[in-house]
């Protein structure tokens, strides 16, 4: 009980942008982040996003690929270019699953790329395990 309390607390001051045009699944991931002590920022366009990006450094981004306007991988590829990424973990969470885009995700940088469907439970497990342990940047 006292590990939950203390890892409840630690997740507390950790911001993560969220980044998906399917409403529904953006109102459920945000709120079971931000329920499990997540501080929580969602956006339906990735320009959007990009507004607040340049105002605030999240700890996580978590990206749909495939959106209107500007699609996942093309955001990251924005921010990565402007260096405002800085280091900050980008997990695209799609359901393109074809090997060729998991390939060209990791090739040009994403952190993590997990497929839908998910069960949200799994997903926040990730997204916990990848802030307590970050992947080793080349």
């Amino acid at each position: 009980m006292l590990f939950a309390q203390n890892y409840e607390k630690s997740m507390r001051n950790k911001l993560i942008v969220i980044i998906d045009d399917e409403e529904d699944l953006l109102d459920l991931m945000e709120y079971n982040f931000s329920k499990e002590g997540f501080k929580v920022k969602a956006f339906s366009r990735a320009k959007k996003a990009i507004d607040f990006l340049g105002k605030k450094k999240p700890d996580m981004i978590l990206c749909d690929w495939m959106m209107p306007e500007m699609n996942g991988l093309e955001l990251f590829q924005y921010l990565k270019l402007r260096d405002q990424l800085g280091g900050i973990p980008f997990v695209m969470v799609t359901c393109r699953t074809e090997n060729s885009a998991v390939s060209q995700a990791f090739s040009l940088g994403v952190t993590e790329y997990i497929k839908k469907p998910i069960p949200i439970r799994d997903l926040i497990s990730k997204v916990s395990s990848l802030m307590d342990n970050p992947p080793a940047r080349a």
